[in-house]
This record gives structure tokens, C-alpha cells and sequence, in this order.
């Protein structure tokens, strides 16, 4: 009687051990499968065998002395040493004639790079970054394969001689957060280059030799202090973004108008008070960001933009958009926040394909009729104008999820009537008093918290 009790405990039991032996098995064969990859995370596992390490791993260790006997990998292709406590590498790192890829990122120190550094000739990877650095060895220069460099976040003005002009094959260049005041005009010589992040330095101009990188796809200038850009970005056809924000351009260059390839141009935090008539040439432009600027007007050729689909212009001094505004066909995303509307041209109805539009803080104390025939709609901010009445073919927006009216005394009494009118969305009436324009301060901490998310 006693043994029909617990045999079922015992085969459960079984089974279980059954599934554990079988997961052991896979792991170790996991495990197994790495080390023979050449993938090691231990020094001492990988001096075993040392002849087959491919991949070593020693990141966060808390390493203050370089680990002996690394010269022996002489198969080692990539090394990664960030988060330790470095100061100074040996002169046996030159032995590593395979190494194509080197991290020392975030070592926390000014490391002394040894001249030996200079024989790694099929090194393509090196990440710097992080580490305090001002000066680098004359011998990072002659690394003739090198396609990527990160000096990014040293929080130094370092030192770039005009040999950086040697690293014909540089492919990808991070320069961010160095404190940097000027770009020596031997950059424009990196004809291969194609990614170049110069992000939080202290640049006020840009040398014109960079509209000789035919091949650079992606800029990034933002947290700088450019007051002016050249003629020659214009030069730049395989550019797709461009990131200027926070900086203090007044005015956009003719010449940036010729890249035809551009989708999406970041123009945030500056003082432009208007845009050149030119900016219609950007045909293939998807996202043009302009908030916290100190526009007036849009040009009229705006509406040659026919691939656009988001417009940022929150927080300027716009009074009225231009008619053509309905042209932008593509438009799914227009933010008008925190401007000066009075009215708004019967012609936005025509944006077929708008899924949110906002409108919030602005002077508006009607809307057109027109606002109906945005069938898409989904999201509709009105908060914090002066309605005083709501049309009624607001009700023909049967896509309309979400209605905002923070702000809005008038519309209080009108509630249960609006509610009836979009049955299917959600209100926001809201009592509290309209939102303020941004602080400078608050703008810069989102931006920056954009950017930390954005990713390189």
C-alpha cells in the first residue's frame, strides 16, 4: 500500500532528473562548443590552450596590471579589456600580429599606450573611449587597416595631429565629449569614412575639407556651439542624417539643401528664425526636426517634402502655416505644441495619412470644419488653447483613440456632448492650468536623455 503511494513521487522524480541530466548535458556541450570556438572568459582556462584562443573576454575584472602571458595567443582576434583599472600596457601587445579588434574602453585612467602598439597591422577595431586620455602615440597612426576608432568620452581636448589623415581605410571615427574646439582640416583625407560622431565638444565652426568625405552616410554635431555650417556639406550625396541639435546656427546654408539623400535632419535647440526656400529640394527627407527654435514663418516650397512623414515644430513662434502645408501627403506626425497659432488653414485636412497631430498651447479659438477628413487620426491634442466651441466633424474621426482638452475651461460644460461625438477615444479634460513653455534647462535634460537612449 505504501509503495502505490510514493511511486508516483518517484516517477515524477525520475522525470525531473531525466530533464536536469539532459540540460546539463546541453549546457556542457554549449560550453564545450565555445571553447572550441577559441571563445574564453578566463585567463588561466585560455593559457591552457593557447594556440586556439580566438576571442578573449576580460572586461569588468577590476584589473590594474595587464595579465602576463597574453603575448603567447598568437591566434587572438579579439581582445576586450574595458572597465578595469589600467594604466599602462606592455610592450608585448605588439606580438598579437593577428588582433584585429582591441577594447580598452573605460579603464578609468590615462593609459600609456607603448609605440609597440603601432605593429598591429591587421588591428580594424580599437575603442579608446573613457579613458582621460589627451595625447595618443604617433604610432596609432600607422595602423593602415584600421577601420574603426572610438576616443569618444574622454573628457579631454585631445590632441589630433594632421596624421590622422594617414588612416585611409577609417570607416567609422567617434569623437564625442573631448572638450574638442576644432577638427584638423586633414579629416577630409578619410575618403572611406562613413560615420563620424563629434557629439558634446566645443566646436564652433567646421573646417570645409569635410565636404570631401563623399562616402560619410552619418553626421552627428549635436552639444556642440556652431553658429554657421559650409557651403561645402552640400557635397556630401551619400549623406542620410544629420544630427545639428543644441547648438546656436541662426541660419541653414544654401548648400545643405543639396543632399539628396537626406531623411532625417535633427535641427533642435538652435536660434533659426527661418528656413531657406531651398529646403524643398530634399525630396527623400522623412523626418524634419525643428523644436525649441525661433521660426516665424514656413516657406511655401515646403510642400515639396512629399516623402515627409514627421514635422517637429514644437515650441517656436509660428503665427500661421503656410496653405501648402497640405501638399505633404506622406505626413503622419505633425507637433505644433507651444506656438502662436491664431487659426489654422482649411488645407490640413488634406493630410490623408496624419495619425497625431498636436496643437496644444497656442492661441487657437477655432478649428476648421476640415479637421474631419483626417480619417486616420488617432491622436489629437487641443490642450491649452481658447476654444470656446468644438465642431461638430470632429465625430467623423472614427480612428480618433485619444483626445486631449487639458486647459480648456469653455469646453468643461460641453463634455458629455463632445464625449457623444467620439464614443470610441479616450478624454483628457483635465483642470489644472496650461503647461508652460519647457525651461531651457528641462529641454537640454530630455534632449540629452533622447540621445543617451538614441544609441550610436
Amino acid at each position: 500500500m505504501k509503495l502505490n503511494l510514493i511511486r508516483p513521487y518517484f516517477q515524477k522524480t525520475g522525470i525531473f532528473l531525466l530533464i536536469f541530466v539532459c540540460f546539463l548535458t546541453e549546457f556542457r556541450a554549449e560550453e564545450s562548443y565555445y571553447i572550441e570556438e577559441g571563445i574564453y572568459t578566463d585567463l588561466n582556462e585560455a593559457l591552457k590552450n593557447p594556440t586556439d584562443v580566438r576571442v578573449l573576454n576580460l572586461s569588468y575584472r577590476y584589473l590594474t596590471t595587464f595579465p602576463k602571458g597574453i603575448e603567447k595567443f598568437q591566434n587572438l582576434k579579439h581582445l576586450d579589456l574595458s572597465e578595469n583599472f589600467f594604466k599602462t600596457l606592455p610592450q608585448e601587445i605588439g606580438r598579437l600580429q593577428n588582433l584585429q579588434e582591441l577594447n580598452l574602453s573605460f579603464n578609468n585612467n590615462p593609459i600609456d599606450l607603448p609605440q609597440e602598439i603601432g605593429r598591429l597591422q591587421n588591428l580594424k577595431r580599437l575603442n579608446l573611449s573613457g579613458n582621460r586620455l589627451t595625447t595618443l602615440p604617433q604610432e596609432i597612426w600607422r595602423l593602415q587597416n584600421l577601420q574603426e576608432l572610438n576616443l569618444s568620452f574622454n573628457n579631454n581636448p585631445i590632441d589630433l595631429p594632421q596624421e590622422i589623415g594617414r588612416l585611409q581605410n577609417l570607416e567609422r571615427l567617434n569623437l564625442s565629449g573631448n572638450r574638442l574646439t576644432t577638427l584638423p582640416q586633414e579629416i577630409g583625407q578619410l575618403k572611406k569614412l562613413e560615420w563620424l560622431h563629434v557629439n558634446h565638444n566645443r566646436l564652433t565652426v567646421l573646417p570645409k575639407e569635410i565636404g570631401q568625405l563623399q562616402n560619410l552616410k552619418q553626421l552627428l554635431l549635436y552639444g556642440n556651439s556652431l553658429t554657421t555650417l559650409p557651403e561645402e556639406i552640400g557635397q556630401l550625396q551619400k549623406f542620410k542624417q544629420l544630427f545639428l541639435d543644441e547648438n546656436q546656427l541662426t541660419t541653414l546654408p544654401q548648400g545643405l539643401c543639396k543632399l539628396q539623400n537626406l531623411e532625417r535632419i535633427y535641427l533642435h535647440q538652435n536660434r533659426l528664425t527661418s528656413l531657406p526656400q531651398e529646403i524643398g529640394q530634399l525630396q527623400n527627407l522623412q523626418e524634419l526636426h525643428l523644436s525649441s527654435n525661433q521660426l516665424k514663418t514656413l516657406p511655401k516650397e515646403i510642400e515639396k517634402l512629399h516623402n515627409l512623414q514627421i514635422l517637429n515644430l514644437n515650441n517656436n513662434e509660428l503665427t500661421a502655416l503656410p496653405e501648402e502645408i497640405g501638399q505633404l501627403q506622406n505626413l503622419y506626425g505633425l507637433n505644433l505644441k507651444l506656438n502662436k497659432l491664431t487659426i489654422l488653414p482649411k488645407e490640413i485636412g488634406q493630410l490623408q495619412n496624419m495619425g497625431d497631430l498636436d496643437l496644444s498651447d497656442n492661441q487657437l479659438t477655432t478649428l476648421p470644419s476640415e479637421i474631419g477628413q483626417l480619417k486616420k487620426l488617432h491622436s489629437l491634442n487641443l490642450s491649452g488653447n481658447s476654444l470656446t466651441s468644438f465642431p461638430k466633424e470632429i465625430g467623423k474621426l472614427q480612428n480618433l483613440k485619444l483626445l486631449r482638452l487639458r486647459g480648456i475651461p469653455d469646453l468643461i460644460p460641453q463634455k458629455e456632448k463632445i464625449r457623444k461625438l467620439v464614443p470610441n477615444a479616450i478624454m483628457d479634460f483635465g483642470e489644472g492650468p496650461k503647461l508652460k513653455r519647457r525651461t531651457t534647462q528641462s529641454r537640454q535634460r530630455k534632449s540629452q536623455n533622447r540621445r543617451e537612449n538614441h544609441g550610436n
